[in-house]
């Protein structure tokens, strides 16, 4: 398996509030090649980027905002900093109302091929991250599918498969739709339970943590890793992440490393 392993850093934020450095290392320690950062709690850029090529770990995505207005200069500078080639943003300009009519759409994909565009003078790609707006139907389609069909597939998409199947989708059919759209594609395991209409959140310290919701480490939910695994020909990494977890964090990250490696999603150090 040529599949690059990665961890979504959010979900390790609390550790790296504490002591960047020093979270970092653990993940390193685990065996973890790559991580995908989401902002640099207590540290900077600058450190983030000597830090990882220390360690050998490459950051070839990252979350974080478009590339668009006044600072669209700065973001390309960051993510060249840091090695990144693809920004994915779960939060895009005007999110969640964006997902939730055809016009709104529209705009949105518009907002995106404007990024896209200027991201490629640098070698960069933009995409999104879905929760599962995305998911719902508008005129009886899904509301991503407005949004494929208005931007090119050079405009990629990191799948989220727990919010995919949250959104009451086949996350086999969602990966295959996506085609070469899906070179990253965030593994994400937890008790999901009845799909909703809408996805509710809570606003906590940590961010927004779905209601009546549990992430758990890769395997030990209801969310069919391995069958996402076979559908996700063109995907090159695999992100582990969890949202929250109501135990250690570092051992959750632990165990879906393990998981992970053992099931051929991806390929590690250890």
């Amino acid at each position: 398996m040529s599949r690059k392993i990665s961890v979504q850093l959010y979900s390790v934020r609390e550790d790296l509030k504490k002591d960047y450095e020093a979270g970092i290392r653990k993940i390193s320690d685990m065996g973890f090649t790559h991580v995908e950062p989401a902002g640099f709690p207590g540290y900077t850029a600058e450190k983030a980027a000597k830090l990882f090529k220390e360690l050998n770990l490459e950051s070839l995505t990252c979350h974080g905002n478009l590339p668009i207005g006044e600072d669209k200069n700065k973001i390309i500078e960051e993510a060249q900093l840091l090695g990144i080639k693809y920004i994915y943003t779960g939060c895009p300009p005007g999110y969640p109302d964006c997902f939730k009519s055809v016009d709104a759409i529209k705009a949105l994909a518009d907002t995106f091929n404007e990024a896209a565009e200027f991201a490629s003078q640098y070698g960069i790609q933009v995409g999104n991250h879905n929760h599962t707006y995305e998911m719902l139907d508008i005129d009886g389609k899904p509301a991503y599918e407005y949004f494929l069909e208005a931007t090119p597939e050079t405009v990629l998409w990191e799948a989220d498969i727990y919010w995919v199947m949250a959104g009451g989708r086949s996350i086999p059919e969602f990966i295959q739709r996506l085609g070469k759209r899906a070179v990253a594609l965030h593994f994400k395991d937890g008790i999901v339970g009845a799909t909703e209409q809408e996805l509710e959140v809570q606003q906590s310290d940590s961010g927004l943590v779905a209601k009546e919701r549990e992430f758990l480490p890769a395997g030990e939910g209801e969310v069919p890793l391995l069958e996402a695994s076979e559908a996700a020909i063109d995907t090159e990494i695999a992100v582990v992440e969890l949202d929250s977890y109501n135990g250690n964090m570092m051992e959750a990250i632990q165990k879906s490393y393990t998981y992970f490696t053992k099931n051929n999603i991806a390929k590690g150090n250890v």
